[in-house]
């Protein structure tokens, strides 16, 4: 196989996220610190020498890359199995095909209250996706739930993981004849120039 290098980058930070709250549905925005936060962090993703991105179609995901997108030249494309899904931790869900719906953005989103299966197919999708990509160095925006789900499956892991996420954290996946896994940074956006208004 091919070497490649995966970076996954959870989304800023959202009213949701702001709030403490588990779950956000499609339409949760990003907050004025997470429009910060996603400038923060275009100067760390430019070393990175990132050929190619992929996003989830929720607008805090397109949201937060787009002020890197610009700076590198880069198009965006997004797809409907990059976006959020659910906690799955039982390894004994099946599996069933994910429905897409027409969405007013203009992308497809999955179906609203989507089943555990349909998630972890979406997420079996994505990996098919990132991996058909012909560059080595890729950036992948998404959320939480798939960014663990993810890992959990590039690890082949036999008991899940959680792998926590701070907002714009981001992991490393490269993958050839071996196969590792770490965290570049669990907060990029975490410098002393961005700060949260009281």
């Amino acid at each position: 196989m091919r070497h490649m290098d995966i970076f996954l980058l959870r989304h800023a930070e959202t009213e949701s996220n702001r709030a403490g709250s588990l779950a956000s549905g499609s339409e949760d925005a990003l907050t004025e610190y997470g429009h910060r936060q996603a400038q923060a962090i275009v100067d760390g993703l430019m070393e990175l020498e990132i050929e190619a991105i992929l996003c989830s179609p929720y607008a805090r995901a397109l949201d937060t890359v787009e002020p890197f997108a610009q700076a590198a030249s880069l198009p965006v494309v997004a797809h409907p199995c990059l976006a959020e899904g659910q906690l799955v931790l039982d390894n004994a869900i099946s599996y069933e095909d994910p429905i897409y719906m027409p969405h007013s953005s203009g992308h497809l989103h999955p179906k609203e209250n989507e089943q555990a299966g349909a998630f972890l197919r979406r997420a079996l999708e994505a990996k098919e996706l990132i991996f058909a990509q012909p560059v080595s160095k890729i950036l992948v925006v998404t959320h939480g739930h798939m960014i663990r789900e993810l890992l959990n499956i590039f690890l082949a892991l036999p008991v899940k993981t959680r792998f926590p996420h701070d907002n714009c954290g981001l992991s490393l996946v490269s993958v050839g004849k071996i196969n590792t896994v770490g965290f570049l940074n669990r907060a990029m956006s975490s410098n002393q120039y961005i700060h949260r208004k009281p």
